[in-house]
């Protein structure tokens, strides 16, 4: 009995391990791609940048269903995701720009 909860225990910090390093890197993924767009390396479409806010909601989804007890995270995600899409939504692509310099 005893043997089991410690073995619950460790699998637990594992779950919560595994959670962490997923949103870091999740974070870190997000942060890139603001930046990138922000100095203007990168210049997805309006369409590319709402599939993004997508593809974070699903991730959402599933942080949601494989952590028990990950709801705040799992909220978060959607957020970010959502502010995302609405940020792709708002975007200028670039032909409506090259239209505007002419």
């Amino acid at each position: 009995m005893v043997v089991s909860i410690c073995l619950n225990l460790e699998e637990v910090k594992k779950g919560s391990f595994a959670l962490i390093c997923l949103i870091v890197l999740t974070l870190i993924a997000i942060a890139i791609f603001y930046t990138y767009v922000l100095f203007d390396f990168i210049n997805p479409s309006a369409l590319q940048v709402q599939l993004l806010g997508v593809i974070i909601i699903l991730f959402e989804v599933i942080v949601l269903l494989a952590f028990e007890g990950s709801s705040g995270y799992g909220f978060t995600f959607g957020l970010i995701g959502l502010i995302t899409g609405i940020f792709g939504s708002f975007r200028e692509s670039q032909r409506a720009k090259e239209e505007k310099d002419d």
